[in-house]
């Protein structure tokens, strides 16, 4: 097992070499998204916002929130079943112009195997002596695992989110009746660690032995976010007509303080995460053809700049079809409203895979 653990200190030598020549993607789990409905929209949500997954979109949504109590379950796999993405938030009025946000984001591959560095693998062996010579020919104890490691990445958020109105009897100076401008600030802290650990099976194996390794590395700090939302939510007492619609603007400055995640390993390297500046317009009129009708882009700057667009139209009181772009990728997907639930489905198309994305929420 001392080659092994000669491998695997190498390996996280490159790694630590790599993240410092490719800082920009550290965190980058954080950059998938949340929520069925945003991201069938193509992740283009920073100015609508209105729901539990405003935690991770816009802090200020959550103040726009129309129940008391909310809830938020998600879960993503890959078309390979390759790894796994998970979400919980909820969202509660604490004092009438204050809500308070809590969630937690995970996404981690467990069960990776280790395998024994054994002559059976040896790059060096010909083809003739691996078929010639028995000693070094696989065998079945080769491929049985010296033991397993967990990779996960974890990131817990505190949201604190007001919002504010211009009072109705004001608005109405502007000639015809409608609803008044509003306008929500959001705040996160956020916990963010990262681990990778493993150890020979429970029990021993027949590949393990009292020198088999136990791994446990890992990295782990802090950020802050902070963002707004101004909700113009129909326009019909400046233009003097009916059924114009509203406009919603949204901004979302991620990782302000530059998070920083420390690792403790002997040398304790740094990583930070870059700031991140999130930018959006969404056009929302409940009147086109009787039903509800959302466009919605936005802009990021990470990664030199990506653009998200969705577009959402209600076809049915309880039924909602989204088609979304998000950075040379289309995405799709369907929500259904029943009752005090929400069931929300979306499919990223990938290059290679596709990622499924299913989220509950629930009012309560």
């Amino acid at each position: 097992m001392t080659k092994l653990r000669l491998l695997v200190l190498a390996g996280w030598s490159c790694l630590a070499v790599l993240s410092a020549s490719a800082e920009n993607y550290t965190g980058d789990f954080l950059t998938n998204g949340v929520g069925g409905r945003a991201l069938g929209l193509g992740g283009a949500y920073v100015s609508i916002a209105d729901d539990a997954t405003a935690t991770y979109w816009n802090p200020a949504g959550i103040a726009g929130v129309s129940h008391n109590y909310q809830l938020c379950l998600m879960h993503a796999a890959r078309r390979s079943g390759l790894g796994a993405f998970n979400y919980v938030s909820g969202t509660a009025q604490i004092l009438p112009k204050l809500t308070l946000g809590m969630s937690w984001l995970r996404a981690g591959v467990d069960d990776i195997p280790i395998y024994p560095v054994t002559p059976s693998f040896d790059t060096h062996i010909s083809a003739d002596e691996r078929k010639n010579i028995a000693k070094y020919r696989p065998r079945e104890k080769d491929f049985i695992p010296a033991g397993y490691l967990s990779d996960s990445e974890n990131a817990y958020v505190l949201t604190l989110a007001t919002r504010w109105t211009i009072s109705q009897s004001w608005w109405d100076n502007f000639g015809r009746d409608s609803v008044p401008p509003e306008f929500l600030f959001g705040v996160n802290a956020k916990w963010i660690s990262q681990k990778l650990s493993g150890s020979p099976p429970l029990g021993g194996g027949e590949n393990a032995d009292e020198t088999s390794p136990v791994y446990d590395y890992g990295s782990h700090g802090y950020g802050f976010d902070a963002g707004a939302l101004i909700r113009l939510p129909d326009l019909n007492a400046l233009f003097g007509l009916q059924n114009v619609g509203g406009f919603a603007f949204g901004v979302n400055f991620q990782d302000i303080s530059k998070t920083t995640l420390t690792w403790n390993t002997e040398s304790a390297p740094k990583e930070s995460i870059p700031a991140n500046l999130n930018l959006g317009i969404a056009y929302v009129n409940p009147h086109v053809f009787n039903r509800k009708l959302i466009l919605s882009y936005q802009w990021q700057a990470r990664y030199d700049g990506q653009t998200h667009l969705g577009v959402e139209y209600r076809i049915s009181p309880p039924l909602a079809l989204r088609v979304g772009y998000r950075d040379t990728r289309f995405t799709s997907g369907v929500g259904i409203q029943l009752r005090q639930f929400r069931l929300d489905y979306a499919l990223l198309i990938g290059e290679l895979v596709s990622t499924h994305f299913l989220s509950l929420l629930w009012n309560f």
